[in-house]
């Protein structure tokens, strides 16, 4: 029988290791993971008054291949009853916003309108932007671009700064000058190289056809258009469940063993957790790649080199829960708000929860929930000792920006923070063409 380690019980392993198990028959799988629980990143607190707060991820998303394989997985694991959907139509979804230092408080694109109309933060209507993209000649050569030198040569420098700048905060928490446009955005990169236009492509590229086979959670998603979704119990059920499946199917898992070495042979591997070896077949990592630059051995020193050559940020997130409504009565249907980079804050932005998922609000009486994201590429600049930022710092920063932005001065009932250290990898300009060629 052929031996598989998976290293890794977030989200990424558990998956890899549930499809093998699922697939492939015959196969010895064993999951390791260093600390004592599943989910990385994924983690799910809910209050003494049964709200639910998120220190990871909050929302997935139902969008292409990537989103429907996941929903397909939610389905498979049991959990299509706990979906708690949001449709594209929702304010909560549709209007979001950005902060500006001059005018505070402004709302993005969101429907066709703007293409006519001159709205904050931008000097005109949009129309001829778009017009513009279209006809503009694509670009000769193919060297790696960053997202925004790609967007303004497209789509201008105002577009650049005051959408996808804090689009790259927001989803990479990294900065839009050195993300890789390529591996950022492979899709939009895309649509240049193969039609000569980002708007001419977005509009010919057609979404793969739903096959027969796609589950009826898949299948309902496309017909109710849901744009995000979460779980009643928050996203930490996913990993908990795939956990259950995945010792159910036998599979070996062991928790709060850390890899320490992998030593691979002609044929096969040695993974080294502690005191135990593992001897396998094959090795799916799943860690960050900083961790398995550090776990091979010299023979693979250009691989770990070029491992170590990717950068990651490190990201504080504070959740806050108050009493009451405390949000400007016209910021309440709004997803949240972005600081983009050229801006004077020391957050990256605020996600109002209670606006998407009100089912995650404590029952008794009325709430209001909101994450705050900081950190990033600017992790450093949060304090005066850049090696000693922590929780109480964060928090701080967090509320400060509630008072400052949002007028909210109210003390929060419940909060939680954490600091995920080197949680994101910024995939910089060039990094794909180094482990090519590798």
């Amino acid at each position: 029988m052929k031996t598989v380690v998976v290293l890794g019980g977030g989200i990424s392993g558990l998956a890899a290791a549930w499809r093998l198990s699922h697939r492939a028959k015959g196969l010895n799988v064993v999951l390791v993971e260093g600390s004592g629980r599943v989910g990385g990143w994924m983690q799910s607190v809910r209050t003494d008054e049964g709200a639910v707060l998120e220190l990871g991820p909050r929302s997935l998303r139902t969008a292409g291949p990537a989103g429907r394989n996941t929903l397909s997985l939610v389905s498979e694991v049991g959990l299509g009853g706990e979906v708690l959907a949001v449709p594209t139509s929702h304010k909560g979804v549709s209007r979001r916003l950005i902060f500006t230092s001059a005018h505070g408080l402004v709302e993005l694109p969101s429907s066709l309108s703007w293409l006519f109309r001159t709205r904050l933060p931008f000097s005109g209507p949009l129309l001829p932007t778009v017009l513009a993209e279209i006809f503009r000649p694509r670009r000769k050569g193919t060297e790696d671009e960053s997202v925004y030198d790609f967007i303004s040569r497209r789509l201008g420098s105002e577009i650049a700064d005051y959408v996808i700048d804090p689009m790259c905060r927001g989803i990479f928490a990294g900065s839009a000058r050195t993300l890789s446009m390529r591996s950022a955005f492979p899709a939009v990169h895309q649509y240049e190289a193969s039609h000569g236009t980002v708007v001419g492509g977005a509009l010919m590229t057609k979404p793969d056809p739903l096959p027969d086979s796609a589950p009826e959670l898949v299948k309902q998603a496309v017909r109710e258009k849901w744009a995000i979704y979460t779980l009643r119990s928050g996203l930490q059920s996913l990993p908990l469940a795939l956990l259950s499946t995945l010792e159910e199917r036998g599979v070996k898992v062991h928790l709060g063993t850390p890899c320490t070495a992998i030593n691979f042979r002609d044929q096969s591997a040695q993974v080294v957790c502690g005191d135990s070896v593992l001897d396998t077949d094959h090795v799916i990592s799943a860690i960050p790649s900083h961790a398995l630059s550090g776990l091979l051995s010299e023979d693979l020193s250009p691989l770990s080199h070029h491992l170590l050559t990717i950068p990651t940020v490190t990201v504080g997130v504070v959740c806050l829960e108050f009493k009451g409504r405390v949000l400007p009565p016209q910021y309440e249907e709004a997803f949240g708000y972005l600081v983009p980079s050229h801006q004077p804050a020391s957050i990256l932005g605020v996600v109002f929860d209670s606006s998407t998922f009100p089912q995650h609000n404590r029952p008794d009486l009325p709430s209001t929930r909101c994450t705050v994201m900081l950190g990033g590429e600017w992790f450093d600049t949060l304090g005066d000792d850049p090696g000693n930022i922590g929780t109480d710092d964060i928090i701080r920063i967090a509320l400060d920006s509630m008072r400052d932005h949002l007028g909210v001065t109210d003390e929060p009932s419940n909060m939680v923070a954490r600091i995920h250290q080197n949680c994101i990898p910024q995939y910089q300009l060039g990094h794909s063409q180094k482990l090519g060629e590798y």
